[in-house]
This record gives structure tokens, sequence and C-alpha cells, in this order.
């Protein structure tokens, strides 16, 4: 047998989206998350481009179930796979929303262009439909953490917690080398030990290579009380009659969310003003969280965070004549609403009704990514178009970094300088250019490693 293995990056490589790593050891093919891409047109056009590499594989496994590591699954059963998924329970658990939800946004779009006559392409055509993410859901495969699992003679992989999410993993390869045994990390997302509601990353006792993330790999993030934060802002927009809304992503940043809510509810620091939760897969998500109690931080178990996540703190948005409704009404009140990065979905509604309202507010808690309606917003733009139509700025911006579910450079830095044997070689992948970059230079300098920035499509082959 060949003990070669080679990596080949399909997405994430100087970016943050479409997370797709090829696998190649002994003539066969493993891909490590299957992610969508995301933000302007030019790059979720990247999406509708088929790579031979991708054909025959053997194998996918996921870190977790965000979109940009899940969301091209449909996509891949549309082309012919049958092969196994394999993953946490908590991450099968999530896909299942997740995947469809997804399918039914790219039909709803491909309606909507139709409808609209906006699309280039006559008929518009969804990227994947319901019936390919019901598919590709029966080929899942639970592993539970910890379990070494064989892929092959000689290859096996393992699950370890990497509190960035619900399911999160860091993923172990062991594969044999002309060395000898060998292991290959993937951080997945890593989580920054800083959730209210989840367990903190495993620490990673020793590994040969590393591919890591960098989404924050060029900045460390703030650490003030995001209690008063969030009070301030949310007074400040109820106290002159306006609409706070929070675009948030239905996995992880909501329950968050949520729980901090709750907590300055109870404890008398925001106005008592109606909540609404204008996502039906952030409502099923986090009945989800409420579910896998093994996952949660040991003091909010025993029924604490049922309590801080009922709807007896927010009220449920189900239906969309009910979000038009919300859209149109002019009372004091707080909207979380998907999707994070404003790439679709409801919330691009009320922008569109609430953006021209100097009284309102749009409270940015997560990543923005470059080219995205999000990170125009919070650069300060005036004007921006939603659904084709040109929408006035006049609302107040704010930002909070704090809620981030990403391990920041400071966080990476301790977390990998923790090992007690670090990597010979690291690829650094998942951030932008800026922020891989920066987190190379620090690896080499701080913890004298040797680092490769990830580049798409470009054959490494692991020495």
């Amino acid at each position: 047998m060949s003990y070669q293995l080679q990596l080949q990056f399909f997405g994430a490589a100087q970016t943050v989206t479409g997370s797709k790593t090829l696998l190649t050891y002994d003539g066969k093919k493993y891909l490590i998350d299957c992610g969508l891409f995301q933000g302007p047109k030019e790059i979720r056009q990247k999406n509708w481009e088929d790579s031979p590499e991708l054909k025959n594989l053997s194998a996918i496994v996921l870190t977790h179930a965000h979109i940009d590591h899940s969301g091209y699954l449909p996509r891949m059963s549309s082309l012919g796979y049958t092969g196994p998924v394999y993953s946490t329970v908590g991450t099968y658990d999530l896909c299942k929303i997740m995947l469809i939800d997804a399918a039914y946004l790219q039909e709803e779009d491909a309606r909507f262009a139709n409808q609209k006559k906006y699309s280039s392409n006559s008929p518009a055509l969804p990227l994947y439909t319901a019936k390919d993410a019901e598919k590709i859901l029966q080929q899942f495969h639970s592993v539970p953490f910890y379990e070494w699992k064989q892929l092959a003679p000689n290859l096996s992989f393992r699950f370890l917690r990497a509190g960035h999410i619900l399911g999160s993993a860091v993923l172990q390869i062991s594969f044999m080398s002309p060395a000898g045994m060998k292991i290959l990390t993937f951080t997945g997302d890593l989580g920054n030990s800083r959730s209210f509601i989840l367990r903190d990353p495993d620490p990673v006792i020793e590994s040969d290579f590393l591919v890591c993330e960098s989404t924050y790999g060029d900045r460390v993030q703030p650490r003030e009380d995001i209690f008063q934060q969030v009070s301030q802002i949310v007074s400040k927009v109820i106290g002159r009659g306006g609409t706070l809304i929070v675009p948030a992503f239905s996995v992880g940043r909501t329950q968050e969310l949520l729980y901090i809510m709750s907590r300055l509810i109870r404890d008398g620091k925001i106005p008592s003003v109606p909540i609404y939760l204008d996502s039906p897969m952030a409502q099923t998500a986090t009945d989800i969280y409420r579910k896998h109690a093994e996952e949660l931080k040991s003091d909010i178990q025993d029924g604490y965070l049922q309590a801080h996540l009922t709807g007896v703190v927010f009220r449920e948005i189900r239906d969309s004549d009910q979000s038009m409704l919300l859209c149109m009404s002019t009372e004091p009140k707080i909207v979380i609403s998907a999707a994070g990065m404003l790439t679709g979905g409801r919330v691009l509604h009320h922008l569109k009704a609430k953006l021209p309202d100097e009284k309102s507010g749009v409270l940015f808690v997560g990543y923005q990514g470059v080219g995205t309606k999000g990170l125009l917003l919070k650069s300060g733009w005036k004007d921006i178009r939603i659904h084709q139509q040109k929408v006035s700025v006049e609302a107040e911006i704010f930002s909070i970094e704090q809620l981030s579910a990403h391990a920041d450079a400071d966080d990476l830095l301790k977390w990998v300088g923790a090992m007690k044997k670090r990597p010979g070689l690291t690829f650094i992948n998942h951030g932008e250019k800026n922020a891989s970059e920066t987190l190379g230079y620090l690896f080499r300098t701080e913890l004298e490693m040797k680092c490769i920035i990830a580049e798409e499509n470009k054959v490494y082959t692991l020495e």
C-alpha cells in the first residue's frame, strides 16, 4: 500500500466559507467537511462548479453542522454521492433541520428570482432541492466523541469537543506513514471557552500535522461585560421607541443571545418589551440544545437552561405571514432573525422595513464576511440593496464582538501552545487572507512552528 497522505483544499482557503478538504490515502479519497460558499455573488457562484476530484469519495466526515461546513452535502447527493457521512450525534440532529432549511432557501430564492425576473438564468434553478437534502440525511452515521472509527486499514478518526456549537468537533485522523503512525488534527471551527452554554474545547495532547482555522486570526476579541453592553444597546433603542433587529445564526449565536436576554430580563436590566424569535429553524435548534444536556456546561443543566430558552422569554414567529406582519409593526421590540451575515432569510425583510427608521437599530453579534451586506452596514454604508431595491440606512448600527463562537488569535495560540507535542507542519485555513497570514506569523514567531497558508486546489503531501 501507499503510505502517502495528501490534502487538497477546495474551499475555506484564504476565505471563511465553503470548507472542503480532500484527503487522499492509499488510493482512496475522503472529504473533510462539505460546506457551501456564502457571501457575494462571485463567491456563491463557486457552488455551481463541480470538481472532478470530489467524485468517487469513500466517505465524508463533518466537523460540525454550520452551513459553510455542511451545506454542500445535498449538492453532493444530487451529483450521485451515495457513501457514508460521519458526524457526532449533535451534528446529525442539527443537520436534519439545517440542510432541509438550506434546500428550502435555495428553492425559495429561485422562485423569487423567477417572479421578479432578476436572475441572469431563465428560469433560475435551485442549487439543490429538499429531496436531495432528505436523501443525504439517510447516509449519516453518528460517531460518539472520543471513539476511534476506522475508515480503512491504517486509517482511523475520532471526534473531540470543539466548543463552537452543539456537536462541533475537533477531528483527529490517525494514519500509517513511512515513519510510523502519525496524527493529523483538524480544528474545524474552534470555540473560545467563553460560551455561556457549551462545554469548553477539549485540549489536544499531541499532533504531527494540524489544519487550523483562522477566522479571527488577526485580532483579539474584546473581553468586556457582554451583559452590560447588550443592556445599554437595548435600553437605548427601546427607550426612543424603536425596533432592535439582531441578525443571528440560527444555531449557536441565537441560543447564547436568548440566554443573555433572559438573564437581563430576570435581573431587571432591560425594559420589559416583546422579544420575537423570527426563525423557525432557530426555534427547532433551541429545542435540540435542550435535548443534549451532555454537551452543556454543568451549571446550566438540570432544567436551568430550559428556564432560559423557552417561549416564556420570547415569542415564536412560525409562518411567513406572521413575519411580514411583524415587519410592519411599529411597537418597540427586539427581533432576532436569520441569516447572521444577511445572506438571505427573513431578516432581510425586517431590515428593509426598519433601516430607514432613525429610531431603530441593528445589532451585529458575529463575523461578517467580505462582500456581505452585514459588512457593508458595519462599515457605515448609507445605502444598501435588498431584493434589488435601494434602502437608505438611518437606523443606528451596533456591533458586539464578544459573542463570536470562534477562538481569536490569543485563544488559538494558547490552545496550540498547550500541546505537549506540537505539529511539525500546520496548514492555516478558514480565514480571510490577512487573518490567515497574521496567525501564521504568530505561530512562527511565538511557537516556532512551520506554517503554510492553504491555497485553493493545491495538493499538499504530508511528509
